[in-house]
């Protein structure tokens, strides 16, 4: 059996927002971790990194016509999974087609009613129902697998979390473009990413996380950790990216992270950020003084929004002073702050988000984010919105964060939030303090003219 996984190329769908010149291009984790899974068991795979080469169909249909393979596994998220579906249409009649990804776990009764070019679904976290798969287990055996039985579509029981994620092996990055990837916050090239954790146990209504990967927190040792970084040094690596939603969950761990690579002097070698976002109220001085003698330079912080009364209604589990504490913890122990923020979360207004901006401009922030909340299939925010309110996308290609709004709830219309962001990104960055931070932080022309380019990007979006 030979395998083909494909990345598709989300920067078509960007491009669509009028982005794709600044969208950073983040590896497909889900696939390598399959792959390295399959390659584990001896099954032939390669990886189709549509994204990163920025294929268009033609390219696509060519390499999977050369590559000649009886399966093919597509990942896709809710804005992906039409043109993941186009991809499928690509491939002959005789190549099983696989879909996977957060839609597919989120909506996996419509999308095989949908979409009818995929053979089989898998929902969850898709290592070892891939590899049952593709051995040829029964299907009725495979728990996490949706498929077609006489035109009835059959949803298998779930399959059980893996509980031991130092069991499975590292990425299989030797399938990747690995000098594809970019993100315009790292510190040094080339960069790279790690996940060493999975699963979140909080509660916020616009996270659409648990439905792949279950709300019990599970993590990898330290020391598994250090052999992924010493490899990714190995390969020249100066700077990576830990992606995952919950890095600090459990402080102790990520202190013996810091203790051994300060002890190995591993920090000296290589530089490393959590951009995805860390929860304000899991950080002390402590630990973050331990992450930067560690070579940590740069968190992002999930605090969507300066209303306590929007925090409560998302069920985030923070307040501001907290947040307030968070970004002065990490200005004293000298780690660059990114602010995670939303509008258009439940119960918001233009009041709210005028609050948002005010407190996003009160701190001693380096950078911050103004996202359009989505509403993503199966989320507690989408299923209140679809009952109190609308939703109303042509297409599932609407679902991004900007110049779209694919909902109508309470005060809350396309108008007033579009209007809303772009007045966020103009009062918080056209300030002579962010301009004079800018200006330090960023010594490479290149990555002037990116953030130039992303700042005329934002103010000409829809």
């Amino acid at each position: 059996m030979k395998i083909l996984l494909i990345q598709p190329n989300y920067r078509r769908i960007y491009a669509y927002a009028k982005k794709q010149e600044i969208t950073p291009v983040f590896p497909p984790i889900g696939l390598a971790y399959i792959a390295a899974v399959l390659k584990e068991n001896d099954i032939p795979v390669d990886i189709l990194e549509a994204n990163a080469h920025d294929l268009n169909h033609e390219q696509i249909f060519d390499h999977i016509k050369k590559y000649s393979p009886d399966f093919v596994g597509i990942t896709s998220t809710t804005s992906l999974i039409e043109e993941a579906h186009e991809i499928a249409k690509l491939c002959e009649k005789n190549i099983k087609v696989i879909i996977g990804g957060v839609h597919a776990s989120s909506m996996p009764q419509e999308t095989l009613e949908k979409f009818e070019r995929f053979d089989y679904l898998v929902r969850g976290e898709g290592e070892f129902a891939m590899l049952e798969l593709v051995q040829g287990k029964n299907l009725s055996n495979i728990q996490g697998l949706s498929y077609r039985k006489n035109r009835e579509i059959i949803h298998n029981p779930e399959r059980k979390l893996n509980e031991n994620l130092d069991s499975l092996p590292f990425l299989s990055r030797e399938l990747l473009p690995m000098d594809k990837y970019f993100s315009a916050g790292a510190k040094q090239t080339p960069s790279d990413y790690i996940l060493s954790s999975r699963g979140c146990p909080y509660q916020c209504i616009f996270c659409a996380d648990h439905l792949v990967h279950g709300r019990k927190f599970r993590y990898r040792s330290p020391e598994n950790i250090i052999k992924e970084v010493e490899s990714l040094i190995l390969r020249g690596v100066r700077d990576f990216d830990f992606i995952d939603d919950n890095f600090t969950m459990i402080p102790e761990r990520v202190e013996k992270f810091c203790d051994i690579m300060i002890r190995r002097e591993l920090n000296k070698k290589i530089s490393w950020r959590c951009s995805n976002g860390i929860r304000v109220d899991l950080i002390t001085p402590a630990l973050l003084k331990k992450m930067k003698e560690a070579g940590c330079y740069m968190v992002s912080l999930g605090i969507e929004s300066g209303n306590e009364e929007i925090l409560k209604k998302m069920k985030k589990n923070i307040n501001l002073e907290k947040v307030r504490l968070a970004v002065k913890w990490c200005g004293e122990a000298g780690i660059e702050t990114r602010g995670l923020f939303m509008f258009g979360n439940l119960g918001e207004n233009r009041k709210s988000m005028e609050d948002s901006i005010k407190f996003a401009k009160s701190l001693d922030l380096d950078t911050a984010t103004f996202h359009i909340t989505i509403p993503f299939p199966n989320t507690d925010y989408w299923k209140i919105i679809k009952e109190e309110g609308k939703i109303y996308p042509k297409n599932y290609r609407d679902y991004i964060a900007y110049g779209n709004v694919i909902f109508q709830h309470g005060e809350l219309d396309e108008k007033t939030l579009i209007e809303m962001q772009k007045r966020a990104y103009r009062e918080f960055y056209f300030r002579p303090k962010i301009f004079i931070k800018a200006l330090k932080n960023l010594k490479d022309i290149k990555k002037i003219k990116l953030y130039l380019n992303a700042g005329m990007a934002f103010l000409n979006f829809k």
